[in-house]
């Protein structure tokens, strides 16, 4: 591993120098909006609309496997704390792109931003049997990764590093979202629970990462909240464009209001932080569906 970590071709500049488009300043931009797209913002907004207002039983299986995947990748870049591309060795106009977009205080291998993109959009291909949709997987699943190299934020060896280790993920968790939900109905829904919450706070207090915190909180609240929700709550996420709309505002506000009120209440530290992001996996998929079904208008044609 040290021998592929220390490669030039990987892990130098000239790579990125050469695989940069140089088509002009124009497509800056427009690579810049592509890598937002794999920022942890996208997801945060992507998966509780996607709950509230298309499905409920689609985002929790990508959830989950993508929430399992940030978790792991913020281990891995703890573990090697490989360095990124150094903005003196790039080529004019790409250093500059370097700088503006670099995230200072995350390693480099591997990639988040491709890995994430593996096991957020490949489930999503997976489970989705829209052709459209799938399409649109394939392409994020190419574009979002070679943004970051065209950036140049990532060696091309971080890159490829996500690409392995999300297809490996893709391949092992995708069969066990399977079986878990075939053999749901004969497990024991409170054993579930408490693993839920038991083994991410575990995770957390004793492995490394810098963000396993959130990731983790997210993670158990969000889980917890779709087995509660499940025979509990009466909530129909397809119910109209206006419906939609509504609970999209009120269903972001509450989560702004978890995420940013309470930073200001709760104590500094990795277990009010915890608990901070569980509220906002919780919000998710219980208390705003259960806010929701109080509202004929929200609640949708339930079958």
């Amino acid at each position: 591993m040290e021998s592929f970590l220390h490669d030039p071709f990987f892990f130098g500049e000239e790579i990125l120098n050469s695989m940069h488009l140089f088509i002009g300043a124009w497509f800056d931009p427009v690579m810049g909006f592509i890598t937002a797209l794999g920022n942890e913002t996208f997801y945060v907004l992507m998966l509780p609309l996607l709950y509230w207002c298309y499905d409920k039983k689609l985002p929790v299986k990508v959830g989950a496997i993508f929430l399992i995947s940030t978790t792991l990748n913020d281990m891995t870049k703890e573990i090697f704390r490989n360095p990124r591309p150094d903005p003196e060795r790039l080529a004019e106009g790409i250093s500059s792109l370097n700088i503006k977009y670099l995230p200072h205080q995350s390693p480099g291998f591997p990639s988040g931003h491709t890995q994430g993109t593996v096991t957020f959009w490949g489930p999503l291909f997976w489970f989705c049997r829209n052709r459209t949709v799938r399409a649109l997987c394939l392409l994020m699943i190419i574009l979002i990764p070679y943004s970051r190299i065209y950036l140049a934020v990532h060696f091309l060896g971080d890159v490829l590093g996500g690409y392995a280790i999300g297809f490996f993920l893709l391949l092992a968790l995708v069969p066990a979202v399977l079986v878990v939900e075939k053999y749901y109905d004969r497990l024991h829904e409170v054993a579930l629970m408490v693993l839920l919450l038991a083994a991410p706070l575990a995770v957390y207090n004793i492995l490394p990462g810098k963000f396993l915190y959130n990731y983790m909180g997210v993670f158990s609240g969000f889980l917890i909240g779709a087995l509660m929700a499940r025979e509990r709550i009466a909530f129909n996420p397809r119910s109209g464009i206006i419906p939609g709309i509504i609970k999209t505002a009120a269903g972001l506000a509450g989560l702004i209001i978890i995420k940013e009120g309470l930073k200001l209440i709760l104590p500094q530290g990795a277990l009010p932080g915890f608990f901070r992001y569980w509220l906002i996996g919780f919000w998710t998929t219980f208390a705003a569906p259960l806010i929701f079904s109080r509202f004929s208008l929200l609640r949708g044609r339930v079958t």
